[in-house]
């Protein structure tokens, strides 16, 4: 007789050499789907073809959750049908018993797991399979540019630019460009429906001419899109007014027409003030002021610099131009100048005929005291005197 013990381990054999079959099970599923939140998805688990005399016991959907516990999801008997743990969201896909792909609707953000799809069969035994069901949400995403209020500035960053993507998961990422000089910061905060994320990114730069009415871009990415969003923003920064002043040339002179300086100023908001003088004070008679021109009449020669101070919402700044009226006939000499220069030739010519005759003088005394002087006992003649050749001996008397 056998015992039961026996009896027990012989049943358990018997078991295991059914489950291990002839063949091997092979479940095909992908490693990972992702759906949409709210929306639809199907997870595809198929069976690979079994032997001729095997056959299909039963299939079993599991979800595990965060701490690895396991959840029936959906179990089909070939005779008992199927057995589905939420009917009004999760069905099977096909009665075709090798294909045991689930249609998910109404996608929630608990959904999000990894599943297993198990086949168990007879007599070749069990295979399984596993896929991570992922749940996105497209986010809603909007640029704005911000109101920067309209006080001094104190060189201090102030936001003029705010992105938000609103309800999206995961988290979108945000970037902007170009900086500008500037720098963004973001947050992460709960979206509006459970499982959703809304990303609120800040562009800061410190304002400047330089900035205003530039456009930045908020870019933004996200799994869900094909591809990344870009929002244009064109910036409205306040700033002092940058003025300049134009219209000289440096070619002015007396006797032109009426001439022109022209003061020019950028700022946000617009210039409320033009105001026009002078380095030493108020404007001269010959310079009048009309808004942003400056009238200058050219009837003298004139070496002066003007101011030309614009004023805006948050400050005053100003512009310095230095003008030079000149002579045209500025190679003419004044009657002062003339005199200096007749009565410098006058001297030169003078000096010039007191050493000429000097030279003259000096010249004539000279050749008189080289003629011959008379004597004082008449004139005196001279006749040659003969020597005598010392080689012919002593000279002859001539008596």
């Amino acid at each position: 007789m056998v015992s039961p013990l026996a009896l027990l381990a012989l049943l358990a054999l018997l078991a295991l050499s059914w489950g291990a079959g002839t063949g091997t099970v092979v479940v095909q599923a992908p490693a990972q789907v992702s759906g949409l939140l709210n929306g639809s998805l199907l997870l595809p688990c198929h069976l690979q073809p079994l032997e001729p005399n095997a056959q299909v016991t039963q299939v079993t959907w599991m979800r595990q959750d965060s701490e690895g516990g396991l959840h029936k999801v959906a179990v089909r008997h070939p005779t008992r049908g199927p057995s589905l743990a939420e009917p009004e969201r999760i069905r099977f896909a096909s009665a075709d018993l090798l294909d045991a792909s689930l249609r998910v609707s109404e996608l929630r953000a608990e959904d999000q797991a990894n599943y297993s799809c198990q086949f168990a069969t007879f007599p070749m035994g069990s295979g399984i399979a596993w896929t991570w069901l992922r749940v996105l949400a497209k986010p809603w995403n909007t640029a704005e540019a911000q109101e920067v209020p309209l006080r001094p500035s104190t060189g201090e960053p102030v936001p003029v630019a705010r992105c938000s993507s609103k309800g999206g998961r995961p988290p979108a990422k945000v970037t902007w460009s170009p900086f500008l000089n500037g720098s963004a910061n973001s947050t992460v905060e709960p979206g509006p429906l459970p499982g959703t994320y809304t990303v609120n990114s800040v562009f800061t730069l410190v304002p400047s001419g330089q900035a205003d009415g530039r456009n930045v871009t908020c870019r933004v990415e996200h799994e869900s899109q094909e591809e990344p969003a870009v929002l244009l923003v064109t910036l409205a920064v306040p700033y002092p007014p940058e003025v300049t002043i134009s219209g000289y040339d440096d070619n002015w002179y007396v006797g032109q027409d009426e001439v022109t300086l022209n003061c020019e100023a950028r700022s946000n908001p617009e210039p409320t003030d033009y105001a026009w003088n002078t380095t030493t004070g108020p404007l001269p008679s010959f310079a009048v002021a009309q808004g942003t021109q400056l009238l200058i009449s050219t009837n003298q020669a004139i070496n002066m610099t003007f101011i030309c101070r614009v004023t805006n919402a948050l400050g005053t700044s100003q512009k310095e131009q230095t003008i030079l009226v000149k002579d045209p006939e500025g190679s003419r000499l004044s009657p002062g100048a003339i005199i200096g220069i007749v009565v410098a030739t006058i001297a030169f010519v003078i000096l010039i005929v007191a050493g000429i005759l000097y030279f003259k003088l000096h010249r004539g005394c000279d050749g008189h005291r080289d003629r011959p002087r008379p004597s004082e006992n008449g004139d005196v003649t001279y006749s040659q005197v003969q020597r005598d050749d010392p080689l012919d001996g002593p000279a002859k008397s001539t008596r």
